[in-house]
């Protein structure tokens, strides 16, 4: 190989690490672009709007701490939940922008009240009846305790199908930022299959992803990192 040749490779390789060396200013202003195109979503869609900006901004404190690959997966993965949280945001914008439009068909009379008899029931909230999913780790199949959890939710959402089910998937810290984001969805679209297979109204069921970002247990250890490989369920 000739001196001029070398060089000549040499100037490439440099340039090539210049390149992907750099800060992710692009996808970072890309980002932020996302967020302000999801302005609809800080009021129709809060929690996944602040689900992206926690996410754009650790891209741009790891891009000030010169992790830059961290900075372009977090930026990527900012960008994505904004474009999420606003597809969610114009789904809920009737309900949301027009509250006054749905007070009536809710509206309790404040003198009314119900006996109960023997052997009535009260009625279970939400909170109470849509219990969490668990999964293993880097999995997204159900296992049978999973199974059976699912099956006593699919109960609760078909007595009530005035509810709009969101499944939210989760995973523990180990991983990259847009890895656990994908597991995550996948995680949320097996139960909503499952629930579907169930006989639950797939329309009326949504998902999301929040990755690694909202942990149930904070902890460092097993115990801590199964808590967090989850599916958990709220309603609007």
């Amino acid at each position: 190989m000739s001196r001029h040749t070398l060089r000549a490779l040499m100037a490439l390789a440099l340039l090539a690490l210049v390149g992907c060396g750099g800060p992710p200013t692009q996808l970072l202003k890309e980002a932020s672009t996302a967020l302000n195109d999801a302005a609809l979503a800080r009021k129709c869609a809060p929690e996944e709007f602040a689900a992206a900006q926690a996410m754009y901004e650790k891209a741009n404190a790891l891009a000030a701490e010169g992790k830059h690959s961290e900075a372009e997966a977090s930026a990527r993965a900012a960008k994505k939940l904004a474009a999420k949280a606003q597809q969610k945001a114009l789904l809920r914008k009737e309900e949301c922008l027009n509250p006054e439009a749905l007070k009536g068909a809710g509206a309790v009379d404040p003198n009314a009240f119900v006996e109960t008899q023997p052997g009535d029931t009260l009625e279970v909230s939400a909170e109470e009846a849509l219990k969490t999913v668990y999964f293993g780790y880097n999995a997204a199949e159900l296992s049978s305790d999973a199974r059976d959890v699912l099956a006593s939710n699919a109960e609760w959402i078909k007595g009530h199908r005035d509810k709009v089910i969101i499944i939210e998937g989760h995973c523990d810290e180990r991983g990259s930022t847009e890895y656990n984001l994908a597991l995550g969805e996948r995680r949320a679209l097996v139960v909503r299959k499952y629930l579907g297979q169930l006989g639950v109204d797939l329309d009326k069921v949504e998902v999301v992803s929040y990755g690694e970002e909202q942990p149930a247990d904070y902890g460092k250890s097993d115990v801590a990192f199964g808590r967090n490989r989850r599916a958990e369920f709220r309603t609007r």
